[in-house]
């Protein structure tokens, strides 16, 4: 590597989402001008849920990060979860000698860096008490015992104190970050109790201060003349609501400056504090009586959206196109001609293991601490559009052409190609970045990872009169499972409980069957997009699989649909099910509670019991568990109206 350019790593996971995108934006303005460049080691998911298989084959990246390269390592805890040894990446870096910096959490060996929250929140606050003389003002929280949540409304009771204004915990409700229960508390404050209407009301994120904006204009109100309404986070939708959100904002600049600073420190042997932290900004605007309420800025916001909508349908289009033509190929040779054809970044190289898709093996043993062969094969490599040929290379180097790539100054990304945690190599790509850029290269791995985990299955069913034995747990992966939530299909379930049906037969027990089906996912689709529907699916998948603790065997029917099946006790069928329905909802709030997104994931379900005999009529009793979990879709339906 030359000597003039410097690398630094960073470990997290899904770098399209905005707070990412963000902050990598400001960061690799600064390193660029010390002439460093960003080396992005990224995860396509998010990996909240333990025990997700495929989750296995994301993380499998991390063993990649090349340390004899680096001058210092960025991780991000909170995104990675527990899937990654963050003590083995520490131990790491300091064989090596370079510094190691954890973003928004304290870790024993590495310098924190984090953004000021509860101080920026306070100063929101006393700028509504002392600039615009409120005197009686009401919070919405985040999750009660959340402690982000807990944070701010410890900086709102302060602020209250400093103004000699009273607190009262009844003014202080918690919407949970999410729009359903901040409706629930405005319609508590506003028509239940019929409360008189607050000087202002400042929320603890935007989603919530746009839902408690909306909601009172609704009823005839004017923002900020009748009342003022405060966000914080300064998602990008605040500049679209109206009134403008006044809002608080991370300083990504001064982060990024910050971070190459302490870099340039340490990397000279020079000392740095454990713990900095970064202030955010307030963004006054319209919905504090800052500046005038005005429509300016829909016009873009609609042009905006209807970018993304036409950016979506291509991307769509991409996807199943390059899924089809990858699917078909008859040999690896023929990836590259499609990659060309399908994605156009100008600097990408695709490195597969030397084994994955050649016998006897096929690379199965590629999972785990074992997840990339020494030797990988270049199998196709471009830099600025030039094509070079394709090669082998040791592992620990990534690409022999580094150099060529960092001689552009955009951030290198690194993600996993596997099929659930079968790891078939690695993919480099050099995107822009923004936003559709880095949603184009996820929508590039998930055609690779699902395609090529296709492809993979065909080639060993060649093989299959002299491997049948070895090949048969990698065909039921390949062929009975649904690629997105990990679960079985319909098909896989159908084969599975009909074993475990012939295998009870004659015995005292009862046949249970749970059918759940996700709530509002075309609202989620249609207001965040399908990758966040996705994700939504995925987590009510994690959910039912989470609540198996008998042996039950889950799946995924299609679209939002899910079935759980089980054999237990006689008499036992009510007791199960309560216990089962509790399980499933605790593992769904957790998740609300700590997810970050805008929207809540729930689910109906419904549930049907008789006992085993020789009349037993499966798909009656399906349509028994769907008929009672649409009568709960219909009662929840009313009940958060």
């Amino acid at each position: 590597m030359s000597e003039e350019i410097k690398i630094i790593g960073m470990c997290l996971s899904t770098i399209h989402e905005e707070d990412r995108l963000y902050f990598i934006e400001a960061l690799n303005r600064h390193a660029v001008r010390d002439n460093y460049r960003l080396m992005i080691f990224n995860t396509c998911t998010d990996l909240f849920a333990p025990d997700n298989i495929n989750d296995s084959g994301e993380v499998a990246v991390f063993d990649l990060i090349p340390y004899h390269l680096l001058s210092a390592l960025i991780v991000f805890p909170h995104f990675l979860q527990n899937l990654v040894s963050m003590e083995t990446i520490i131990k790491r870096c300091h064989e090596h000698h370079i510094p190691i910096i954890s973003i928004d959490k304290e870790l024993e060996g590495c310098h924190c860096f984090t953004f000021s929250y509860a101080g920026a929140f306070e100063k929101l606050c006393q700028h509504i008490i002392r600039k615009h003389g409120a005197k009686e003002i009401f919070m919405i929280a985040g999750q009660k015992g959340n402690s982000f949540s807990e944070a701010r409304v410890d900086a709102y009771r302060r602020a209250l104190e400093e103004g000699n204004i009273p607190f009262s915990p009844d003014n202080v409700a918690y919407g949970d970050f999410w729009e359903g229960p901040t409706v629930s508390a405005m319609n508590q404050w506003f028509v239940i109790e019929k409360r008189k209407l607050p000087d202002a009301i400042v929320c603890a994120n935007d989603i919530m201060a746009i839902v408690a904006s909306s909601f009172l204009q609704r009823m005839g109100y004017k923002i900020p003349q009748d009342c003022i309404i405060t966000g914080f986070d300064g998602i990008l939708q605040a500049g679209y609501h109206i009134p403008h959100l006044t809002t608080c904002h991370q300083d990504y600049d001064l982060m990024g400056e910050q971070l190459m600073k302490a870099i340039e420190t340490l990397s000279h042997g020079g000392t740095w504090q454990k713990k900095t932290e970064i202030a955010f900004f307030i963004r006054l605007s319209q919905s504090c009586g800052c500046e005038e309420v005005s429509a300016e800025g829909v016009n873009d916001a609609v042009q905006v959206l209807l970018d993304r909508l036409t950016q979506y349908k291509n991307r769509q289009n991409m996807l199943c196109s390059a899924l089809a033509e990858i699917s078909n190929m008859s040999s690896i040779s023929e990836l590259p001609e499609i990659l060309l054809n399908k994605f156009y970044f100008d600097t990408m190289a695709v490195a597969l293991n030397d084994d994955a898709f050649r016998e006897p093996d096929f690379g199965n043993g590629h999972r785990g601490d074992k997840a990339f062969s020494e030797k990988v094969n270049i199998i196709f490599q471009r830099y600025f559009w030039k094509e070079e040929i394709p090669c082998t290379t040791d592992r620990k180097n990534l690409t022999p052409h580094l150099e060529k790539a960092f001689q552009k100054e955009r951030p290198l990304v690194i993600c996993s190609i596997h099929f659930l945690d079968l790891v078939f190599g690695y993919n480099i790509i050099q995107p822009d970045v923004n936003f559709d850029e880095y949603i184009k290269m996820h929508t590039l791995m998930t055609a690779l990872d699902a395609a090529l985990g296709s492809f993979h299955g065909r080639m060993q069913i060649k093989a299959i009169n002299t491997r049948l034995v070895s090949v048969n747990d990698e065909l039921e992966k390949l062929y009975i499972h649904d690629h997105m939530t990990g679960l079985f299909n319909r098909r896989g379930f159908y084969r599975n409980f009909q074993t475990q049906l012939q295998e009870n037969m004659g015995k005292s027990v009862s046949v249970i069957l749970i059918s759940a089906d996700l709530d509002g996912l075309k609202k989620i689709n249609d207001t965040y997009g399908h990758l966040e529907g996705d994700n939504a699916i995925s987590m009510v998948g994690k959910a039912l699989q989470s609540c198996a603790l008998h042996g039950e065997i889950c799946a995924r029917f299609g679209g939002d649909e899910f079935m759980a099946a089980g054999i237990i006790a006689t008499q036992k069928e009510e007791c199960y099910f309560e216990s089962f329905r509790q399980r499933f909802a605790d593992y769904l709030s957790q998740y609300n509670e700590f997810s970050g997104k805008p929207y809540q994931v729930e689910s109906s379900i419904g549930f049907s019991s008789e006992p085993l005999t020789s009349n037993f009529d499966l798909d009656r009793m399906i349509k028994e568990a769907d008929d009672k979990m649409y009568a709960d879709k219909v009662a929840r339906k009313k009940a958060r109206k």
